[in-house]
């Protein structure tokens, strides 16, 4: 099958979208609020009040350092005002902000990636976008791997996040533009990408690491080949000798590479994410505890970090501490690389029907074509 035959299926067909926000009034809480910093003697200026599925913030100007003070200092009582135990209450831009995490709703995989932001990525030669959430003003966020190239990601509910990943590959790059390598924990996580004949699936730590070793020597031909075509990137060859695809590695669970050959493991993927972005293979290495990724966190700019066990993990991921205190249904942090200072998004959900719709659509443009896998994962490789 050629790249002309093959049709990609359409998001709205396959996944859930218009993601319902929390429209509960607000008055009663504003109130009460008013009400205790009159108590307390606090002057300031309420001007945020914003509702998105799961997370209600309240945004005050304080008129002074004293009363902004006294606005963190009475976080006991905003938790029995709200109800909630899990309140954060934090400065940031000029204001003291009060997240409340009322679990309504879960953003939808389908609402980014219907986003006109993503059509756009989608139609860009040399984009390949995946998504990574949508903050409280409902803007959706995207890493661009020929820009962002590799990506870190940690903390509980990470496979489900990936899932968003792979999904956002499948639907925007036909097969003869991107080939996929999944790493799974265990071989059920990515199991239902198995059909796919540009998705190899493996479970076996001792086969990932010999796949990241080949990669590094599929590194070096993929840079002797642009020399001798005098390019820089991939995406110079493209233009001007042919197709050369681009290869994303996404390793479910890290701590197993880790486990099998700690400092062996650390040099060959750092030396990939350091190498690999000019020819176009791109590494998500992620796992629930960030403290694996201690070696090679220089390495990948660019970081996820769901919530943590503890607050030494969410140092590891984002320089600072909150990770450990983020609300469950895809609540996380996002360094994009570019700042060191972490986006507050949800990440889109997307369930085991809706893979399988996509699965299936994919499918059928193989059909009336042989779709039976090539060789293995490493085998793969040096054959081209």
């Amino acid at each position: 099958m050629n790249n002309n035959e093959f049709v990609l299926p359409l998001t709205k067909d396959l996944l859930k979208y218009h993601t319902r926000w929390n429209e509960r009034s607000l008055k009663p809480y504003t109130d009460e609020l008013f009400d205790l910093w009159a108590e307390n003697g606090i002057d300031g200026l309420l001007d945020t009040q914003l509702q998105g599925p799961t997370l209600t913030r309240f945004g005050i100007i304080p008129d002074d350092r004293r009363s902004a003070d006294r606005i963190i200092g009475l976080l006991p009582t905003y938790k029995a005002i709200f109800n909630r135990s899990d309140i954060q209450v934090y400065r940031a831009d000029g204001h003291i902000y009060i997240d409340v995490p009322w679990q309504t709703d879960q953003v939808y995989l389908g609402d980014l990636l219907t986003d006109s932001d993503f059509e756009y990525e989608m139609n860009v030669s040399q984009g390949i976008p995946v998504a990574i959430g949508m903050d409280i003003y409902r803007q959706s966020y995207f890493a661009d791997l020929s820009r962002t190239p590799h990506l870190l990601v940690a903390g509980q509910g990470r496979t489900g996040f990936l899932h968003g990943i792979i999904i956002s590959l499948l639907l925007s790059h036909a097969p003869e533009e991107i080939e996929l390598y999944l790493c799974g924990q265990r071989r059920s996580e990515f199991d239902r990408y198995s059909e796919i004949p540009y998705c190899q699936i493996s479970s076996d730590p001792e086969e990932e690491l010999m796949l990241l070793e080949d990669l590094n020597a599929e590194v070096d031909r993929r840079y002797a080949a642009m020399y001798d075509s005098r390019c820089r990137t991939i995406y110079d060859y493209n233009r001007r000798v042919g197709l050369m695809k681009h290869l994303v590695v996404i390793i479910e669970e890290y701590a197993n590479l880790h486990a099998i050959g700690k400092r062996h493991a650390a040099s060959v993927i750092a030396r990939l994410s350091e190498m690999s972005s000019a020819c176009g293979i791109h590494i998500i290495a992620a796992s629930e505890k960030s403290v694996y990724f201690r070696p090679i966190r220089d390495s990948f700019p660019a970081r996820v970090c769901l919530r943590t066990d503890a607050v030494a993990d969410s140092y590891v991921m984002i320089d600072r501490k909150g990770a450990e205190k983020l609300g469950k249904k895809g609540m996380l942090y996002y360094i994009d690389g570019s700042s060191p200072t972490p986006y507050l998004l949800q990440s889109g959900s997307v369930t085991s029907k809706e893979i399988r719709a996509v699965v299936s659509a994919i499918m059928y443009n193989f059909q009336n074509h042989d779709a039976k896998k090539g060789p293995s994962l490493w085998d793969k490789l040096f054959s081209r």
